[in-house]
């Protein structure tokens, strides 16, 4: 995959958003300005090592997934992430978004932490309460939403996350920006869930499911971009698809780029014109005014296989009001369509960045 395109694909604006946010958030220090990345040969990422926090300039660890009751009556989507910034000095930078989608009520409630600490240098994350840990194999997610702006009602979870496939390296695992940095990413791309969502009307409910984890850091320092659009897709086949368009400043898109895991755990990287990704719909924000692809066809030629993805709720938009930051996107859960059949053949979750200005 070409370095420029790499590069753009960084989480530009969420990292962006993490440094006025931790200027205008009131209990978070300003950071101190970035230094200038220096290149340093890669070494080849090591398990479990590499699953905690690094001393790089900019991390994230990113969850979502697909929760329902034994019964199948409640069904729910979530979004755990936590970035990490370090800077010269002794303090860094850390943001949180947690996000429900309850899918049999039609809402959908989300919130930010931010904090300013001493860098982390191994499990757990704790950002304001928002929990992240791990014994190596198994992850454990704990939050809980306080009532205020974005939070339609407040969710909690407890929930317990555990690899069936190995991670799967992108692009061999690191990407190299030239002058920019670096940085490593991998998948998590099959995660068994167990656990409880604190549902506002029902208390404390048990659930199952699976979800998805991208990590992601390096010495690199993200610039502005167009925007993209980025899928995750969990086929009932047991294949997985880690798929994103970019856009340039002017809005034009580049080719479908990602990886393909198989059902055996092996990681195949996608060359461009591999998969093809279209818009079928659009939804404007009642919050914001920014107009979002909704729906999309997804073309995958060296299978002859064509999926449509559907929103499984429209206004899963994250905008978080009060905030200066600026910071506004469209991240939700999806079920997959294979056209052929007409069948449901799997779920995903789809990012859209750069649509509201």
């Amino acid at each position: 995959m070409p370095a420029d395109l790499d590069r753009r694909r960084a989480h530009v604006l969420l990292v962006v958003a993490l440094f006025l946010a931790a200027a205008c958030g009131g209990t978070a220090a300003p950071l101190a300005a970035a230094p200038t990345p220096s290149a340093t040969p890669p070494p080849p990422v090591v398990f479990p090592r590499d699953a905690g926090p690094h001393d790089v300039l900019t991390e994230w660890w990113y969850y979502t997934g697909h929760l329902r009751t034994g019964d199948g009556a409640q069904r729910y989507g979530f979004e755990f992430t936590i970035f990490q910034v370090r800077r010269a000095g002794e303090r860094a930078g850390y943001l949180a978004h947690f996000a429900v989608s309850d899918l049999s009520r039609q809402r959908f409630s989300h919130q930010a932490h931010v904090m300013s600490i001493a860098p982390r240098s191994a499990f757990p994350l704790d950002v304001q309460g928002w929990r992240l840990d791990t014994d190596t194999r198994t992850d454990t997610i704990r939050a809980q939403m306080d009532p205020g702006p974005g939070v339609v009602a407040p969710y909690g979870v407890d929930l317990s996350l555990t690899s069936t496939k190995p991670p799967a390296l992108h692009h061999g695992g690191y990407i190299d920006y030239g002058e920019a940095g670096g940085s490593y990413y991998y998948s998590r791309t099959r995660l068994a869930v167990s656990g409880e969502v604190r549902d506002p009307e029902r208390g404390p409910t048990a659930v199952s499911g699976i979800a998805w984890m991208d990590h992601q850091w390096g010495n690199f320092i993200t610039t502005s971009s167009g925007g993209w659009d980025w899928y995750s897709l969990q086929l009932d086949d047991e294949t997985e698809y880690m798929l994103y368009v970019l856009r340039g400043a002017a809005g034009a898109p580049t080719p479908v780029y990602g990886s393909r895991v198989l059902a055996d755990g092996t990681t195949e990287d996608l060359p461009p014109g591999a998969v093809t990704a279209e818009a079928v719909g659009k939804w404007t924000s009642p919050h914001t005014g920014a107009t979002y692809s909704s729906g999309w066809r997804v073309r995958i030629a060296d299978r002859g296989v064509s999926l449509t993805l559907r929103p499984q709720l429209l206004d899963q938009e994250l905008y978080f009001p009060g905030s200066d930051s600026g910071l506004v996107y469209w991240e939700g859960s999806v079920e997959i369509a294979d056209d052929a059949s007409g069948r449901d053949v799997g779920v995903g979750y789809v990012e859209l960045t750069g649509y509201a200005r």
